[in-house]
């Protein structure tokens, strides 16, 4: 409550009585504290409000239980640990999947001098999609850090959206993480043309088809789509898999992650702070045994 924690007010007791607050380390660390009598010292994410908008925080919280004159307390320490977590990330994630794409280019150029004119197209079109991908990943890191920042610059131009969906699908398609994965053509319906900031919004479309992609299983199917209801812009991003209920809860925490390796953690959270602050639209997502799919919503430019 006194760091206004956007759920602060969701719990019939305030702080630590939501939902959200069942995964909350602060939370836990308390309860540890009072019921052990030990310290403790746990790591949550935490989204506070003020008058700016909404900001992401990384924080470590120490607990210590002290008696004053037969009173029990405990002391309650926090430290602001963003800025190491977010280098943690980049040294551990993102210099990693751009080294991996590097190293994939490289490969190739190795072997041009050795290959027939025919080998030789074949692995030209696939050195020009791991290029892309190595940029992509360069300028979306590029544009997390400006839109944190609030200096990001907003470029409105009209899109025709059936050609732009179709090109982050094929992107994508030739993406490591869609290996034996399924991605059809995107779903159109409505008129095709919309205004809005044509690279921020891709940037947000193929983080959640990566998202999906990753948490999909073998043989199964991602599908991408586009609703504009008189003016009511809705893409969808849509895979096989339910989240859990942790997951559902931590989903647009920076630096929470699904993925069994550590230090990830900054798609859901880019794509939240992308489109609310920047693209002036909104996000949700529903989760059920059908699958999960999450909505991008845009008004009209």
């Amino acid at each position: 409550e006194a760091m206004g924690c956007i759920h602060k007010n969701e719990g019939p007791g305030g702080c630590g009585t939501s939902k959200f607050c069942k995964y909350c380390g602060a939370a836990h660390a308390v309860v540890n504290t009072i019921t052990k009598n030990e310290k403790d010292v746990q790591e949550y994410r935490i989204n506070i409000s003020d008058e700016t908008g909404i900001t992401a925080l990384t924080l470590r919280v120490w607990t210590t239980p002290f008696n004053i004159n037969g009173n029990n307390y405990v002391l309650f320490c926090v430290r602001d640990v963003s800025d190491e977590k977010y280098r943690y990330i980049l040294e551990r994630i993102f210099f990693d999947d751009i080294l991996n794409l590097a190293g994939g280019i490289q490969g190739i150029m190795e072997l041009m001098p050795d290959l027939t004119e025919e080998e030789a197209r074949t692995f030209y079109k696939e050195g020009l999609t791991l290029s892309k991908q190595l940029i992509g990943e360069i300028e979306s890191q590029k544009s997390l850090l400006q839109a944190e920042r609030g200096d990001l610059k907003i470029n409105i131009t009209e899109i025709f959206v059936p050609a732009f969906l179709s090109a982050i699908c094929t992107l994508y398609k030739n993406h490591p993480v869609a290996e034996n994965k399924i991605i059809y053509e995107p779903v159109i319906i409505g008129e095709p043309y919309i205004k809005t900031d044509k690279v921020l919004l891709s940037r947000v479309i193929g983080n959640l088809i990566k998202n999906a992609l990753e948490a999909s299983e073998p043989g199964q199917t991602v599908i991408v789509s586009y609703k504009n209801n008189n003016g009511e812009i809705v893409f969808s991003v849509h895979n096989e898999k339910e989240m859990s209920e942790e997951v559902k809860l931590q989903i647009f925490n920076r630096s929470f992650s699904t993925k069994a390796s550590s230090g990830r953690g900054l798609g859901t959270y880019s794509v939240k702070l992308l489109t609310e602050r920047y693209l002036k639209g909104k996000v949700d997502f529903t989760s059920t045994k059908k699958g999960t799919t999450f909505n991008i919503r845009l008004s009209v430019q």
